[in-house]
């Protein structure tokens, strides 16, 4: 609730804004304020604030807020149950493995207050610090490093700052502190951040949300890509576990090479055949086209089958299903 009283004081200072004209540096309004304020007030229009508002410890790990089905970032894909638990990373639970060598996922535990609280992996761990609600440190080791995180946020709730200190010999000897700082260029329809950027580089994470039920305009069950979002899972080519984010703002994919952006280019509802254009993440130049077939399963998913086309003429077939 805290985080959205920041939102509300974006909100509202987006809107002096409009009203006043341009307003002289050093006010403490910035862009990055006006776009999630922007964002917020739509989602509040089409949504009651306690739907947009809702949380939970798991989320706020993630720096999330909304009813989030499942998020797209880093390759990978988080799921999350109607309650705000986070239940699976990509196929496997976060909970409750024995980590093996070379274990693609690491595994989380929950401290006696429900916040997360260590993550192992497999030639290591980290341990998360806490205070007020939100994380304010990190602090991760292996047999031969360790390396210390603190948090700073922004006014609107999001990490604004990360401070890092490294040794290399069990703690004996320190690095100089190092900073990164974090700026906020996107967010998605309920006010949760979509791309940000460091001198590290460009970071995305796409969205998906549960239906309000108490919407007038609850789409139910139809597949729907120029209303709604989603996040299908599987083949493309010889690559497996390949998640693609669509919607008509734009999506995002992953490859073995890098993410890449989606675009809905047509949809026949009558024939089911959905077209999705292949963007370079960096300057959004079309690398070719998903071309296929929605169909609906037993268990309600949604089936995407086709032909991936590059813009070289170059082919192969991908097989996904919804989260």
């Amino acid at each position: 609730m805290k985080k959205l009283l920041y939102f509300f004081a974006a909100m509202f200072a987006a809107v002096i804004i409009g009203s006043c004209g341009q307003t002289e540096k050093g006010d403490g309004v910035d862009s990055d304020s006006i776009l999630m304020a922007d964002s917020l007030a739509k989602a509040i229009q089409r949504d009651s604030l306690e739907w947009v508002s809702f949380t939970s410890k798991d989320l706020t790990f993630f720096g999330l807020h909304g009813h989030v089905k499942a998020m797209l970032a880093d390759g990978c894909t988080y799921e999350f149950d109607t309650l705000g638990n986070w239940v699976r990373i990509a196929d496997v639970s976060p909970y409750g493995r024995k980590i093996g060598f070379y274990d693609e996922y690491s595994v989380y535990t929950h401290d006696k207050n429900g916040y997360i609280s260590n993550e192992e992996f497999w030639e290591g761990g980290s341990e998360f610090v806490w205070s007020d609600g939100r994380i304010v440190g990190e602090n991760s080791f292996n047999c031969a490093y360790e390396c210390r995180l603190s948090y700073e946020y922004d006014s609107l709730g999001n990490i604004g700052a990360v401070t890092m200190v490294e040794s290399d010999d069990a703690g004996d000897t320190w690095s100089k502190p190092s900073r990164i700082e974090y700026k906020y260029v996107g967010f998605d329809k309920q006010g949760n951040w979509s791309l940000r950027k460091s001198h590290n580089g460009t970071e995305e994470r796409f969205l998906v949300y549960y239906d309000n039920p108490k919407r007038a305009d609850h789409a139910g069950n139809d597949f729907l890509p120029w209303d709604k979002d989603y996040i299908f899972i599987g083949t493309i080519g010889n690559e497996k576990k390949r998640p693609l984010g669509i919607s008509r703002h734009g999506g995002i994919y992953s490859v073995l090479n890098g993410t890449r952006h989606t675009e809905v280019v047509a949809y026949d509802q009558a024939a089911a055949e959905l077209t999705i254009g292949a963007l370079r993440a960096s300057d959004d130049k079309k690398l070719g086209e998903f071309k296929g077939v929605v169909s609906r399963e037993a268990d309600g998913k949604f089936r995407y089958k086709g032909t991936f086309t590059n813009t070289n003429g170059g082919s192969v077939a991908f097989n996904l299903v919804s989260l």
